[in-house]
């Protein structure tokens, strides 16, 4: 469930969201392995209209994972805020600006212990023929600057990791609206500062 002052925007490395998918389409992950790509080198980033921004400390990375029929699993780990990157300033344009993010090094541990259940359970999961699939998405809470003008709320996520060595959009001008579970959620996002 999407709290009113959370927007969910997701990413997920998977063809049914390809609609979603930056110019760059999937292949750019092709190269990154989850099980030995280093977690200390990933990096987020999100492109916002600037009536929105992320609340300081209010930023997740949620890795999500489903084995065969088992319910999916999924862990958030604390994103620290970054300077923006050189290569990322072109994206921003007048009315938006990006927010760049790294795995807080409190949760690197726990990111590389996740990652050695999911390497146990893929392993159990193949020998019994079952098949996965892993989700990444940035969650940032939000907040407003500014009223939202009526009509689309577009916002891109970008992921670097060792692999792609640059960022990548994953989700470009992704309209929030269409895909809020409840126009609610987009009306119910806080005023910074309140």
């Amino acid at each position: 469930m999407v709290d009113s002052h959370e927007l969910q925007i997701s990413a997920a490395l998977s063809p049914a969201h390809s609609h979603d998918v930056g110019d760059g389409g999937l292949q750019p992950y092709a190269r990154v392995d989850f099980e030995t790509s280093d977690p200390a080198q990933l990096r987020a980033a999100i492109k916002l209209p600037r009536t929105l921004r992320p609340q300081p400390n209010g930023v997740a990375l949620r890795i999500a994972v489903q084995v065969g029929r088992a319910p999916e699993e999924a862990r958030d780990f604390m994103l620290r805020e970054l300077p923006e990157p050189a290569e990322l300033t072109r994206e921003a344009g007048v009315d938006s600006h990006i927010f760049a993010y790294r795995i807080d090094d409190s949760d690197l541990a726990r990111l590389k212990a996740f990652r050695s259940e999911l390497i146990a359970r893929k392993s159990s999961a193949q020998s019994s023929g079952q098949k996965g699939s892993i989700s990444i998405s940035v969650r940032p809470q939000a907040c407003k600057a500014s009223e939202l003008a009526d009509g689309p709320v577009y916002f891109t996520t970008y992921l670097r990791t060792a692999e792609t060595k640059d960022y990548v959009a994953l989700a470009r001008d992704v309209d929030l609206r269409s895909i809020a579970p409840d126009p609610a959620t987009v009306a119910g996002i806080p005023r910074c500062g309140s």
